[in-house]
């Protein structure tokens, strides 16, 4: 089924709803989906800066499943690290 048959079920089962938010609602339930089947899956690289922790990631980041830094895999922190960056 393609977007634009799908914005048409939702018009007509509720005409208050708009193109332009029906079509918000179906990307939002899409990424919903992939989120929980995790069917999708990626890679992103991107230069650390030194004694910087924080990095801003890319919006389409859903979970963070592993990291590797220097070509070795980086374990997941258990607990409350020592310092916390609060900025």
């Amino acid at each position: 089924m393609k977007l634009k048959e799908m914005v048409e079920i939702i018009n007509q089962q509720h005409p208050e709803i708009g193109t332009v938010e029906a079509m918000k609602l179906l990307n939002r339930a899409q990424d919903e989906f992939s989120a929980r089947t995790k069917i999708l899956e990626s890679a992103d690289k991107f230069d650390v800066v030194k004694d910087q922790r924080g990095y801003k990631l890319s919006d389409h980041i859903l979970e963070i499943r592993s990291v590797d830094y220097d070509g070795k895999h980086i374990n997941r922190l258990a607990g409350r690290p020592k310092y916390r960056d609060l900025t």
